[in-house]
């Protein structure tokens, strides 16, 4: 039995694109470039974007809603989100990231998407992936003491992880409150 494809994070952006409304691929292509925060995460050549499209249809993600003509040329495809892609969306930004490698791109564009579903899917997010970078830096602290026992070197690499999971837990709290604020203007962090 085949194993059923699953979208990776831009594709998930794309899936949450068109649930806000059927687009077509050009006007997809231009809106996922041009997405505040998503724009500085990624950005996608149009040939790639064209064969994800190709991709997220075959597996049932998306499916064309109509075709809408243009003049002079050929009518362009608009594609729809199918059940199978909202149920997707919604499973991924419900879905805290793993490995901590993956916060700086797939948990970024997993919070900016959970963002658009309303603030109580963003908050939850936070929650969630607080939960699973506590763990981490629980772990690193817990084998602290064996590490400085050894070598200088894994004590530089595991320092180096608790200190970044370490920041990461304070990330989360300052996002988690400027998302409770809901405030028009952007507050820095307080300098610690």
């Amino acid at each position: 039995m085949a194993r059923q494809a699953i979208p990776i994070t831009m594709e998930y952006v794309i899936l949450a694109l068109l649930d806000e409304e059927p687009l077509h691929g050009y006007e997809l292509h231009h809106r996922l470039n041009d997405m505040p925060g998503i724009s500085r995460i990624w950005s996608i050549k149009q040939a790639l974007f064209y064969s994800k499209l190709e991709r997220l249809e075959k597996d049932g993600f998306i499916e064309q809603v109509q075709l809408e003509p243009d003049a002079g040329a050929a009518s362009r495809v608009v594609f729809g989100l199918t059940a199978q892609g909202k149920e997707s969306i919604l499973g991924w930004i419900s879905t805290p990231v793993r490995k901590a490698r993956d916060i700086r791109q797939v948990f970024l564009g997993k919070l900016i998407v959970a963002r658009r579903y309303g603030q109580k899917q963003a908050l939850d997010l936070i929650q969630k992936q607080r939960q699973v970078c506590q763990g981490w830096y629980d772990h690193l602290v817990s084998d602290l003491p064996e590490v400085n026992a050894q070598h200088m070197d894994e004590l530089i690499v595991h320092t180096y992880r608790l200190y970044r999971d370490r920041s990461t837990l304070h990330w989360l709290d300052y996002l988690e409150g400027q998302i409770r604020e809901t405030v028009a203007e952007v507050k820095l962090p307080p300098n610690e």
